[in-house]
């Protein structure tokens, strides 16, 4: 029992650790630990692509190209543009002012946003696009930078089968079309009234993230 119960302390200081650090990185450190990652295991697989998902975060509901995936305290809704991806579609984006934060990402050959814009009620809606995906999700300020490492956990991840996408594709499939949405749009780049909407959103209480770093 007792040693048991020393490996459970063992796991919260490390968990709690791991959590104070990225607290203490600053975003840019962030975002380059996060697109830096080197993904071999994947364990979510999809229509032309497939993508790891960390643990502590769960897929709950969605399709195959849109998804809500969720830890125990936010929501977080992925959609993935297989057919941008495909067709090697590029849209520069433009650093917003109006943002409370905004940057662009790339690497190597991926690249891609983040745009973080208050609401509000005291917090934070967050876009995130890289690699041909995006995330958004709605956190208090003190988890932006635990929320941005667990999105680019997912975003990072994510691998293309090209031969599956251009049989789909040729197969003009409307599935494509069901799910179409402008991973390029950001909320300062379209009308303020959906800022409203989001913040009339129902969302679940939130008291801590799960760190997608430390648990990957």
């Amino acid at each position: 029992m007792k040693k048991k119960f020393i490996i459970i302390l063992l796991f919260m200081c490390i968990f709690l650790t791991g959590c104070s650090n990225l607290r203490d990185m600053s975003l840019d450190e962030v975002i380059k630990v996060g697109t830096d990652r080197k993904i071999t295991v994947y364990n979510k697989y999809r229509k032309g692509y497939k993508y790891n998902l960390p643990k502590g975060l769960d897929v709950v509901n969605g399709l195959e190209y849109n998804e809500t995936i969720a830890s125990r305290d936010y929501k977080y809704y992925l959609y993935v543009d297989a057919v941008s991806y495909y067709n090697k579609i590029i849209e520069k984006y433009e650093v917003s002012d109006k943002a409370f934060i905004s940057k662009s990402i790339s690497f190597e050959d991926k690249y891609g946003y983040l745009e973080v814009n208050e609401l509000d009620n005291g917090k934070y809606f967050i876009e995130i696009m890289y690699n041909y995906a995006k995330i958004e999700v709605i956190v208090k300020e003190k988890d932006i930078n635990l929320v941005v490492s667990n999105c680019l956990s997912v975003l990072a991840s994510i691998s293309f089968n090209d031969n599956v996408l251009k049989t789909l594709l040729d197969e003009e499939t409307s599935q494509f079309r069901e799910f179409e949405f402008n991973i390029f749009e950001t909320v300062s780049t379209t009308d303020d009234d959906f800022l409203q909407t989001i913040e009339e959103e129902e969302l679940p209480e939130e008291d801590e993230i799960h760190d997608g770093d430390l648990i990957n």
